[in-house]
């Protein structure tokens, strides 16, 4: 799937930005914002089911994007 190898970049990609620059207000945001853009979000959350559920994929990755702690890399 499309959406999932973009999630999964965007996140590799914010982790190591994170790791040179910190968090900061709005860690994410335009990621997120581009992921919505790019994969019509406003239609997927009123789409088939599938569709929903994609949506609900760019929904779990702005949750991250909000709550991701530097701390959480010693976990992972």
């Amino acid at each position: 799937m499309h959406l999932i190898t973009d999630i999964s970049n965007k996140k590799k990609r914010l982790i190591e930005k994170a790791k040179k620059s910190g968090i900061y207000e709005n860690f994410g945001q335009k990621e997120v914002q581009e992921l919505k853009d790019n994969h019509n979000y406003s239609s997927l959350i009123y789409g088939t089911q599938k569709e929903r559920y994609l949506a609900e994929l760019i929904e779990t990755f702005d949750y991250w994007c909000m709550n991701f702690d530097l701390s959480q890399l010693n976990h992972s």
